[in-house]
């Protein structure tokens, strides 16, 4: 959390840098990416927010409505969805301008100032733009710590008050609009590098007194912020939309013909009860383990953590295996008598010296020691460890056994037998086929390797979120 005393150092400078708009200072370099060049590279790249609505983790799944919605989107365009975290507004903006990303997806609105290389997209959702202040609190200014802080109930009452938002969000001009419209003397500072979310929680803390965010957002701080009154209403109907180059006129006319018809279906209605009409119950079950603010994946982080340094690995990579696992249930038991976190078969588990009244992190250890032997299995054949993780996770599915009739299988189809995505997991997928199953390369016999060839995409895809929103340490 941002010290208080750094505010005040700061904050002439936060007004003079608010006059500025940091889209001058940007590369004016033209990008023409459209939708077919995001064909041609098969994802679409899209940055949103770690937030407690758009993007987040809940119990190891990552979950958020904006993230929901953008996969509806890339099964809908056939593009593998590459998601990005930024929760700055104007990095956002220099991220879609400069081409490292295609949209901006996000429940907070940006200014009006990018018209003249951006576009938005037909409108997701409308909501309010609230003030957020502090219930009957001392005011930040600590000459005035004497003084009971009252609370602003209409746009007149902020008369010579300063109101902190993210830079390069659309709540400056709305202050900036109402205050020619009425005249009033309030006034703005634009803070670079600052999420909504820290705006708010320095309005918890004491740092500022005021900031503005919009009602979907508040609906989910005011269960984590019981301190906060989100009750003064700035402006109405606002949209939220997406945000697209103005270069890219195929993507935003596929994107928006798509919207149009996805607001009107079943789907689109069932994410609009998950994630709003039972706020209230989504909210207070984020508190338990609300991976934004805590940076959690699950209760078993420490100990991936120590483990994951045996065989070199990230350890939220080693929790994405988990999760697919086992969702983290230390006590769960499939058909097939794999048990545990780590689900580790009889015969694996009586190798490793344990068995079912093993405790979670005797589980974990004899998991990780698992994985330290397939790695020595490929260490020879595949010397690149990032490559190497891809064929340790499918053997650890399906047995390395399998995983060797795929490689032999793939230098014969001319394929690369040292990489996975589009060589060995594609031939994998051919050993439900007699004519491979039994050709005189393939030692193993028939597998069905489907569930492995989904394994390892799902755990990889999941580790990349798991990136996005949990830091490394």
């Amino acid at each position: 959390m941002r010290k208080i005393l750094l505010i005040f150092i700061i904050t002439s400078f936060l007004i003079f840098l608010s006059s500025i708009n940091p889209i001058d200072v940007f590369v004016h370099k033209k990008f023409d990416t459209d939708l077919d060049q995001m064909i041609t590279r098969g994802s679409l790249i899209v940055s949103t927010s770690k937030n407690s609505l758009d993007y987040f983790l809940y119990k190891g799944e990552p979950l958020g409505f904006q993230l929901e919605v953008l996969e509806d989107l890339g099964n809908y365009l056939g593009l593998k969805l590459e998601v990005m975290v930024c929760d700055d507004p104007a990095e956002n903006i220099k991220l879609l301008r400069s081409g490292r990303s295609d949209m901006i997806a996000s429940s907070w609105n940006l200014s009006t100032s990018i018209r003249d290389f951006a576009v938005n997209s037909e409108p997701l959702l409308k909501t309010d733009l609230v003030l957020v202040q502090r219930k009957n609190s001392h005011p930040s200014n600590k000459d005035s710590v004497h003084l009971m802080q009252h609370l602003v109930t209409n746009l007149l009452e902020l008369q010579g008050k300063t109101v902190y938002v993210p830079a390069m969000s659309k709540q400056a001009g709305i202050i900036e609009h109402i205050n020619k419209i009425i005249h009033q003397q309030v006034q703005v500072v634009e803070m670079p590098h600052f999420s909504q979310e820290e705006i708010v929680e320095m309005v918890a803390d004491g740092s500022v007194d005021y900031t503005i965010c919009n009602g979907i957002l508040a609906d989910t701080y005011a269960a984590n912020y019981p301190t906060l009154d989100f009750g003064t209403l700035i402006t109405s109907d606002e949209p939220i939309t997406w945000v697209f180059r103005k270069s890219s006129p195929e993507l935003i006319q596929r994107v928006n013909t798509w919207l149009i018809n996805y607001k009107g279906s079943s789907r689109f209605a069932l994410l609009i009860d998950k994630y709003f009409n039972q706020q209230n119950k989504w909210a207070i079950s984020l508190n338990r383990y609300q991976t934004i603010k805590e940076g959690k994946i699950s209760a078993y982080d420490g100990l991936l953590k120590k483990y994951s340094t045996m065989i070199h690995w990230d350890w939220r990579l080693l929790a994405s295996l988990i999760y697919q696992e086992s969702r983290f249930n230390p006590s769960v038991k499939s058909y097939r008598g794999a048990y545990g976190l780590m689900q580790m078969m009889p015969s694996t588990r009586q190798y490793f010296g344990i068995d079912t009244s093993a405790s979670p992190e005797q589980q974990i250890k004899a998991g990780v020691q698992y994985i330290k032997f397939l790695d020595k299995e490929f260490a020879d054949r595949i010397p690149d460890q990032k490559e190497r993780i891809n064929f340790i996770l499918a053997s650890y599915n399906i047995g390395p056994g399998h995983i060797l009739d795929a490689q032999n299988l793939a230098g014969k189809f001319g394929k690369d037998p040292n990489k996975w995505f589009k060589n060995v997991d594609t031939c994998l997928l051919t050993k439900s086929n007699p004519k491979q199953y039994k050709d005189p390369v393939v030692l193993f016999g028939y597998c069905n390797g489907i569930e492995t060839f989904n394994f390892v995409r799902e755990i990889i895809n999941r580790y990349q979120h798991y990136k996005n929103v949990i830091a490394e340490k």
